[in-house]
């Protein structure tokens, strides 16, 4: 997993300016938790997605190309392509509703 990745995932960009990346065949991802809400598009491929939580209210999600996921502010999430994928992070600006 990269290093740089997981310091990036959480500081503030612009909705303009996302984060993209290749995963290979199995890579897994951690997205940091970050203070504005953010969803991920996958370009490419699918993914699989579940929150990181303490309790049993995690949901797996699964997603295709053309298809998006709204990460709410705060929360954590474990990313793995299936087989492989590319995807771009986005952050909503401060105060926005993603959906």
């Amino acid at each position: 997993m990269s290093t740089q990745f997981m310091r990036d995932s959480h500081r503030e960009r612009t909705a303009a300016t996302p984060w993209e990346w290749p995963l290979a065949p199995g890579e897994v991802r951690r997205i940091e938790p970050a203070p504005v809400a953010r969803w991920i598009d996958v370009a490419d491929g699918r993914v699989w997605l579940t929150p990181t939580r303490d309790d049993d209210l995690a949901v797996d999600h699964w997603l295709a190309a053309g298809e998006r996921l709204a990460l709410p502010a705060g929360s954590a999430w474990v990313l793995e392509a299936w087989p492989s994928a590319r995807v771009a992070l986005h952050q909503a600006p401060p105060g926005a509703q993603v959906c």
